[in-house]
């Protein structure tokens, strides 16, 4: 049987920048990510928004009822997480690194899967963000913004716990032998 390709958003691929972000010192990289964080607290806002508005306009259509709470219930869940990365994480780590910053981040990277698996809920729902033809141009911009937010989310992620994170983790470490 024929091994199906995995959709795109699904696809472990290094973002083109990733080497970038590897080549930033711990502040920059951190001035990076916390871009990311303000965008993508802009572009939920905006999809959760604009799915409100949908649903009221297709309450008949096909368009997915629970679509406006599940971005809701990421926005604030996501406001929560950075709030913590930007309040507490990141400050400690300019400040030093050390074992007691392995919690954090672990906890921070759990906190990551959790969002992944409600991205992965977000693709279902949307229908890997495909539209049905009959979608008003509202409808396939909503679409397209969480198409966006998805893949800067992933991103983002990568930046965090494929350069940051381990820089992190791997100095407590050898601080801790």
């Amino acid at each position: 049987m024929p091994h199906a390709e995995p959709p795109t958003h699904m696809t472990a691929t290094v973002s083109p920048s990733l080497a970038e972000a590897e080549s930033l010192d711990d502040s920059a990289l951190i001035r990076r990510i916390l871009d990311y964080h303000s965008a993508h607290l802009r572009d939920l806002a905006a999809a959760a928004e604009l799915a409100e508005e949908i649903a009221s306009a297709h309450a008949s259509a096909a368009f997915p009822e629970r679509l406006p709470g599940e971005l809701r219930d990421m926005l604030d869940e996501l406001q929560e997480h950075q709030a913590r990365e930007e309040l507490a994480l990141f400050p400690a780590i300019l400040k030093g690194r050390g074992p007691r910053l392995l919690a954090p981040v672990s906890t921070m990277t759990s906190e990551h899967d959790d969002v992944q698996d409600r991205l992965e809920r977000l693709v279902r729902l949307t229908e890997d963000f495909t539209p049905p033809a009959e979608a008003s141009a509202s409808w396939r911009r909503l679409y397209d913004l969480c198409r966006k937010f998805d893949q800067d989310f992933r991103t983002h992620i990568q930046f965090e716990e494929r350069v940051l994170f381990p820089r992190v983790t791997e100095s407590s470490f050898a601080a801790i032998k």
